[in-house]
């Protein structure tokens, strides 16, 4: 009889963004599992900010009650409720933070039981927001992934640091992304810890589509290019500064860009494309010729300092130099990425990769060949496997 998993975790399944969870419910069900998940929920206070392409994808989720992804190997859900935590008036509190799911309609705990993942081997979470179901479900192991200092984002709450604190304690393993997380999971007290990086699809971006992007064939050459979130810990004045400083290249950034659309300047140079599906996005990477991780450490520092940056993996897999902003979980992990400390350092830097072309992609590639998610698998099997 095959294993069974549940994953509860922060971003649904069809996001733009496919981050750790997705990665490890893929490789779990290619080895084998069963796999549901289950991501944060929606409700009717989702739509006080309008209605956006997420929050489209989300209902949908919701609406239909489930589907099968992934060779329809993973089903996944997205649960509906009266109201769910935030960090706004009256839903910041514990009770909410703790309750929610007795607010879903229909009910998650026996949408879970409809089918068939009330009792699984494994209950996997990167969501405080799954507290409950320590006590709601039955299952062997249980794990915590701890992904970034979650306290340096702005949704955060006291409920939900004090959800963390219980769940860590409470379950099996706390695992954890970054290596300037381990003094924080630490101070959890949870009953294991273990270090457990993020990794990339390697094969999907190093042997993705080669063919140019339709936007890229209006935009000049040099590119540089940067995919992913554009929120808070994004460094908007260092890509006008860059972008000012280097007006001979081209500045592309791909991911939600409300924020990006306020902040940056519209200058000839940067472009903003939105978001990409995930398939597309090696396309765009091969296409161009130096990747960006431009996060803004100055005023934000707490959330930045433990990111394991999935972006640094997935340009390197693509044979793209990489062109950072110095922050301490970067230094620790020994890539052979160009780090800077400032503004001047980040456009000198550019240049250098720019010039330096692809001399080094095979260095690139082989870095981040070791960083496969199908190479690290083998590690997650053996924790969910232990008694």
């Amino acid at each position: 009889m095959c294993n069974k998993i549940l994953m509860a975790c922060s971003n649904y399944w069809t996001s733009t963004f496919q981050v750790g969870g997705h990665h490890i419910a893929k490789s779990l069900a290619d080895q084998g599992w069963i796999v549901a998940f289950i991501s944060d929920p929606i409700s009717p206070f989702h739509l006080i900010k309008g209605i956006n392409q997420q929050l489209r994808d989300r209902w949908r989720l919701y609406q239909c009650g489930g589907k099968m992804y992934y060779g329809d190997k993973v089903w996944t859900y997205v649960p509906g409720a009266l109201a769910t935590p935030n960090n706004k008036p009256l839903l910041r509190s514990l009770w909410l933070q703790k309750n929610w799911y007795r607010l879903s309609f229909p009910s998650i705990v026996k949408k879970l039981r409809q089918n068939d993942f009330d009792t699984v081997d494994a209950l996997y979470l990167d969501s405080v927001n799954y507290l409950y179901l320590l006590q709601a479900i039955k299952y062997k192991k249980s794990v915590y992934r701890v992904a970034d200092m979650n306290s340096g984002f702005s949704k955060w709450t006291h409920a939900a640091t004090r959800a963390e604190r219980e769940l860590a304690r409470c379950v099996d393993v706390v695992l954890y992304t970054a290596k300037s997380l381990e003094s924080y999971v630490s101070s959890l007290t949870p009953k294991q810890a273990m270090y457990f990086p993020n990794g990339v699809n390697y094969w999907h971006f190093a042997k993705g589509s080669k063919h140019m992007p339709s936007e890229y064939k209006h935009i000049k050459k040099p590119i540089a290019l940067y995919v992913g979130a554009m929120a808070e810990w994004f460094d908007f004045d260092l890509i006008n500064y860059a972008a000012q400083k280097l007006s001979d290249v081209s500045f592309i950034l791909i991911g939600p860009d409300n924020l990006a659309k306020q902040r940056l300047k519209r200058l000839p140079n940067i472009h903003l494309l939105g978001p990409r599906k995930y398939t597309d996005l090696p396309a765009y990477m091969h296409n161009a010729d130096v990747g960006l991780i431009p996060f803004n450490i100055r005023e934000h520092a707490q959330l930045v300092s433990s990111i394991n940056p999935l972006k640094l993996y997935e340009y390197m897999a693509c044979g793209l130099p990489v062109v950072a902003i110095e922050f301490q979980e970067l230094r620790m992990l020994g890539s052979p990425s160009i780090i800077c400390k400032t503004p001047e350092e980040f456009v000198a830097a550019i240049e250098k990769a720019l010039s330096e072309g692809k001399a080094y992609r095979n260095v690139y590639q082989t870095y981040a060949y070791q960083h496969d998610w199908a190479r690290k698998i083998e590690r997650l099997l053996c924790i969910l496997s232990s008694e």
